[in-house]
């Protein structure tokens, strides 16, 4: 199989970040709209401090990867881009290696120019997990 270059990876993130976007949005409406039943009018976006923000966002984001890679071994955005994440079995990531790719993912993103200069087109966190983003053949 061949390793993911930097494009794919790219394009496959942004379908990602569209994803996450929507279901964050989904979750400010449904917490608006508890408040609202609760509270009554106005119906608003709860107001938080930014810092617990940026830290549901990236719980969010842990999650969000976490599960599709464990689960499906790829995200929505990997799945439109027909790209899988895979162990040396060839089989998806366990939980526990999932989040760790996670992790390196979300708190340094500039490890994915890494695949620039590999020669198996591996980013940091596919080192530091053991894991790569290969294409995924399609079935016949």
């Amino acid at each position: 199989m061949t390793g993911a270059g930097l494009v794919s990876r790219g394009a496959a993130s942004l379908v990602d970040v569209g994803v996450v976007a929507a279901v964050s949005a989904l979750v400010g409406f449904v917490l608006s709209g508890i408040r609202y039943t609760v509270d009554g009018p106005p119906f608003e976006y709860p107001s938080v401090p930014g810092w617990s923000l940026a830290a549901g966002h990236t719980l969010l984001v842990l999650a969000y990867l976490t599960i599709c890679w464990s689960f499906a071994g790829r995200t929505p955005g990997q799945l439109m881009l027909g790209l899988r994440v895979i162990t040396a079995g060839g089989r998806p990531p366990a939980p526990l290696r999932a989040l760790v790719r996670a992790l390196v993912c979300v708190f340094f993103p500039i490890g994915v120019l890494w695949v620039l200069v590999s020669r198996r087109t591996a980013a940091v966190h596919d080192l530091v997990a053991r894991t790569a983003l290969v294409y995924d053949a399609p079935r016949r």
